[in-house]
């Protein structure tokens, strides 16, 4: 009996390992994909290995060139393909070395999401064989699953504040490290003791890049092994990061807690490339980051250190700083994605975030169970409560007492479940003003040194007005809401109270500029395309930061605030040659060659940031961008999905996918769209094989 035991034991072992080492089985003929009228590929197969092949070739033939810098990025080989501006990127991923992480990892990680990722990049390699014209150059392919998944702890590093800090350490403007900030998103889950109709209702508005490798694609993933999902995803994702199952939905938004620390490494001259902790000289690890760049016929090599807190980089002054992310201790982010996209129930998507792989991002949830959830999720450490230790700027690298090594469970997070007032909400605000009131959590509670949020922006400011004026909501509120353009009546933007300053200014002293102080004062704080108040403070707003850099708790002068209308006027006639220019006029939404007024502006609910285009005008670059809006019947039936992609399907200029959705975005309307199959297939404009 025991030998028969241990012989089983051997079998089952070894058929782990081949899990783990062998591909999937792909059977092309089996796996279906039915593109909808827009484009939006939903994609059929018996597994979720041939799901992710198929997700793999749809959108790589919507936007191969943006999925292959993932994967140069994961080689360390981006600048084979963009010249210098990518060597960049591959000196942080070098420096960073998460390839070393995912090695050390791979064998802790399910054997089903093994699989799952090798379909995905089964699936790339076969859309590159059969379109060689397409592959960006000789390095791209094959990749490795260490080299993806390589690519994604990369990524949600970046997220998590490298972005934002290396380059302090590098140009020496080091040790104070503000907090960090992404694109930002909203969500709202409403229970349906709150709803009109008496659905859980939940929005999904991420807002990102609306072009590039953080611009949301929209796809439906359906296996014959549980997975039926339908929302966004970022190229080069073998599954869904935010979206609705038949069963339930979540959103994600950005959070800002400290994600980071940086340490200032104790070093002198008479002992090179070795720092000092705790009285002792360590000797600092020394690699050779190897660059091959585009047009450059040799590598170049630059140097890379990691010290016992993490990856290092030395200052032009010659002082050393180390960088501690969770994000760069952990492989696991797109496995627990996984396991969230196959929960059935709160119960199996609450036990999929235990897991404690993914670094950031709020989560608000809703299901047809009268359940809605809301939590600042983080790989949040244990750090030393000693005072001396300033966690959010710079922390001495010469003692063990700074070098935290275990992590809070998720029951220790700030989060809530079924509040009495029926809902919950994030716009990258305090997760301490999530709900009424009377329910919101105490900060007090929590660890100070977790760097949670503390209070409102305009976005939710504004939300939260909007909520609380209504006793039930209906879709139509929710969409309302949704869409608004409107700050609040008091403006809440961080650098010192910049509007109060800029509303004060008296325009019978300064008639050249009366027009514009004037039109700013009437201005009913909507960021319609069509206002000309909206066009000169999102001029102000632009032109205001740089001289409040170092200056957040202080008003913005008066005479600043005379100077920034002065740079109003100086910009408009300049460019214009007029006053009464419409944000529209200034603002546009660019796809391709062609260009339209869009609305909007930071910190709205329907949120558009914007860079500076042609001549005068600026363009929109991030903001809202993927939208989706569910309704869970009470009946029990499919939920009811609305969505919305800034542009289209389809990243290729002339494929009619390229912007269909545009003008639908613009109107702030929304395309139906459902989890049925068979509807999805008796509709479908076209349905294919991946061969």
């Amino acid at each position: 009996m025991r030998s028969l035991f241990i012989s089983l034991l051997i079998i089952w072992t070894n058929s782990i390992t081949a899990q783990n080492t062998s591909s999937p089985i792909i059977r092309t003929d089996k796996i279906t994909i039915a593109r909808d009228q827009f484009g939006v590929p939903h994609i059929y197969a018996p597994t979720d290995p041939e799901v992710a092949y198929g997700l793999a070739w749809a959108h790589a033939e919507d936007d191969f060139t943006t999925i292959q810098t993932l994967m140069l990025t994961g080689k360390g080989k981006l600048a084979t393909y963009l010249g210098k501006k990518g060597a960049t990127v591959d000196y942080v991923a070098g420096l960073l070395n998460t390839k070393a992480t995912v090695i050390a990892q791979m064998n802790s990680l399910d054997p089903k999401f093994i699989q799952l990722v090798k379909g995905y990049l089964l699936g790339l390699e076969a859309y590159a064989k059969a379109h060689p014209d397409q592959v960006l150059n000789k390095h791209v392919f094959p990749i490795s699953i260490e080299e993806y998944l390589s690519a994604t702890v990369f990524s949600v590093a970046v997220f998590c504040g490298v972005d934002k800090a290396l380059p302090k350490i590098l140009n020496g403007t080091i040790p104070a490290l503000p907090g960090f900030t992404g694109e930002g998103s909203n969500s709202f889950a409403i229970h349906s003791s709150k709803s009109a109709s008496g659905e859980n209702m939940l929005v999904i508005n991420a807002h990102q890049p609306i072009e590039g490798p953080t611009a949301f694609y929209e796809a439906h993933l359906q296996s014959e092994e549980g997975w039926n999902i339908l929302g966004g995803l970022f190229p080069g994702a073998p599954l869904i990061f935010h979206g609705v199952t038949p069963h339930l939905a979540w959103a994600h938004t950005v959070n800002l807690q400290d994600k980071i620390d940086v340490y200032q490494l104790e070093t002198d001259q008479q002992h090179p490339n070795q720092y000092k902790v705790d009285g002792e000289w360590l000797t600092l690890e020394v690699r050779k980051i190897k660059l091959s760049i585009k047009g450059i016929p040799i590598p170049i090599y630059k140097t890379a250190y990691t010290s016992i807190y993490g990856p290092t980089a030395k200052t032009p002054s010659g002082q050393y700083f180390s960088m501690r992310l969770p994000s760069l201790m952990d492989a696991g982010a797109l496995q627990q994605w996984y396991a969230m996209n196959k929960s059935q129930n709160f119960t199996e998507f609450k036990a999929a975030l235990t897991q404690n792989h993914l670094a950031m991002f709020n989560i608000v949830y809703a299901d047809q169970k009268d359940t809605i959830f809301y939590i600042s999720n983080g790989k949040m450490p244990y750090r030393n409560g000693d005072p001396a230790y300033h966690w959010n700027s710079t922390v001495p690298g010469n003692t063990r007492a700074t070098l935290w090594t275990t992590f809070k469970p998720l029951s220790a997070l700030p989060q809530y479940l079924n509040p009495k007032s029926g809902y919950l909400y994030n716009t990258n605000h305090s997760p301490f003003l999530a709900t009424a009131e009377n329910e919101n959590l105490s900060a007090a509670k929590f660890d100070a040194y977790d760097g949670y949020e503390l209070t409102h922006n305009n976005r939710s400011r504004r939300a939260k007005d909007l909520i609380d004026g209504l006793d039930k909501i209906s879709y139509e509120d929710l969409k309302r809401i949704k869409f608004d353009r409107q700050l609040p009546a008091k403006i809440l933007y961080p650098y010192g109270y910049t509007a109060d300053s800029l509303f004060m200014v008296d325009e019978t002293k300064y008639p050249l500029l009366s027009p514009l102080i004037i039109s700013l004062k009437n201005w009913d704080h909507n960021a319609i395309a069509e206002s000309n108040g909206a066009l000169i403070y999102n001029l102000a707003y632009y032109s205001i930061p740089p001289l409040m850099a170092d200056r957040k708790n202080e008003k913005l002068s008066m005479s600043e605030a005379v100077a920034t209308y002065q740079y109003v006027y100086d910009y408009l006639m300049k460019h214009f040659n007029r006053l009464n220019v419409t944000l529209g006029e200034m603002q546009r939404l660019v796809r391709g060659d062609e260009h339209w007024p869009q609305g909007g502006m930071p910190d709205v609910l329907a949120a558009v940031q914007s860079e500076p285009f042609g001549a005068g005008q600026r363009k929109m670059n991030s903001g809202d961008a993927y939208i989706s809006l569910v309704r869970f019947p009470k009946n029990g039936d499919l939920p009811l999905i609305e969505t919305v992609n800034t542009f289209g399907a389809s990243s290729v200029k002339g494929n009619k996918h390229f912007a269909d959705q545009r003008a639908l975005y613009q109107a702030q309307q929304l395309k139906k769209m459902t989890l049925d199959k068979n509807e999805i297939l008796k509709n479908a404009e076209s349905i294919y094989h991946p061969q």
